[in-house]
């Protein structure tokens, strides 16, 4: 462990517990300083790994910040240490310490893949034609699962061929009321997101997430001169785009996502997340589009569901701004 990674975690907030996934949960510091309350159900993440990264992922308001050795404090990072009341001074020794890896590990990072290790889903997780087709051996408690399963598919517009989508009738964090997404790296499943599928008093999404992982990486097609950039995974799945998996990206995000080497096309949501998105496309060099949709419209996968996917697809492509001034522009229009 190096002198960032123990700085962090010997700072963390009281009250902190570590997840089956690895991550480190704890009351995110960082919502009040974003516009939102306080979190009081522990809704900021942390991972460390062996190689010296250390990512942070608040589920609240979106906030990310990470940093891997061989590469400066960001300043995402710098703030995050601050929220949980690392000092001033402290925080600039860290910097130049990160400085320092930054020189002795150039090669080592320039050789460095990104990867992602292997991840078990839920318990008898298996896709929904294989419930299907046994249906009728199912318990009726499964069998409405199932149903209400569907339907919530359906009433997104999407069938069950658009994904991998899978069901477990486990009932760990309520599981066994969630449709399962696998997240997939280079055909090996490294996590999942599990969203309710009825309204009950829950939190939307569980998800089993590593640092720095983009959602349909697999998926994209190749002959494509652009990658779409959205922010929820059913964004991504509607129009064979990508997924941040939130309104925020990291370096290690970032790094995949411009190593496909082509237009990168940011669809941020239309809400205040989707402003910091704006942000950051511009920092990176990235376009944005502004699509002109109904104000009921928030999201891509609204679009698709209202609009249909070959008229999403237009409009994003038509809408698409890659100059600093006019993105900014567009933003005040937008929303």
């Amino acid at each position: 462990m190096n002198l960032i990674q123990s700085t962090i975690l010997t700072s963390l907030p009281a009250g902190r517990k570590k997840t089956p996934s690895g991550w480190i949960s704890f009351n995110a510091p960082c919502c009040i300083h974003n516009g939102e309350s306080q979190d009081k159900k522990k809704r900021g993440g942390i991972m460390t790994s062996a190689d010296g990264t250390v990512s942070y992922h608040c589920f609240n308001c979106g906030y990310k910040a990470s940093y891997v050795i061989g590469r400066k404090l960001t300043q995402k990072m710098r703030m995050f240490m601050s929220y949980i009341g690392i000092a001033d001074d402290t925080i600039r020794k860290l910097a130049i310490e990160a400085m320092r890896h930054e020189e002795g590990d150039i090669r080592y990072e320039k050789k460095k893949f990104i990867s992602f290790k292997k991840k078990d889903l839920p318990k008898n997780a298996k896709r929904l034609e294989y419930w299907l087709e046994n249906y009728k051996t199912l318990t009726a408690t499964e069998q409405n699962n199932i149903d209400k399963l569907l339907n919530y598919v359906d009433s997104r517009g999407m069938g069950a061929e658009w994904y991998d989508f899978m069901y477990s009738p486990h009932n760990y964090f309520d599981i066994d009321k969630r449709l399962l997404i696998p997240f997939y790296w280079r055909g090996d499943i490294v996590g999942y997101t599990g969203r309710l599928f009825e309204p009950i008093e829950k939190v939307k999404y569980f998800t089993d997430v590593q640092p720095g992982y983009v959602f349909n990486m697999d998926a994209q097609d190749w002959s494509r001169k652009f990658v779409i950039v959205t922010e929820g995974p059913f964004d991504a799945i509607s129009i064979s785009g990508v997924s941040i998996l939130g309104s925020e990206i990291n370096d290690i995000q970032r790094e995949l996502i411009d190593g496909l080497s082509r237009q990168v096309i940011v669809v941020p949501d239309r809400d205040k997340p989707g402003q910091k998105l704006i942000d950051q496309a511009i920092e990176f060099g990235w376009s944005v589009a502004f699509p002109k949709w109904k104000d009921e419209v928030v999201d891509v996968a609204d679009a698709v569901l209202k609009y249909g996917r070959l008229f999403t697809m237009q409009s994003i492509l038509k809408s698409t701004e890659s100059s600093k001034l006019k993105i900014d522009l567009n933003r005040k229009l937008y929303g």
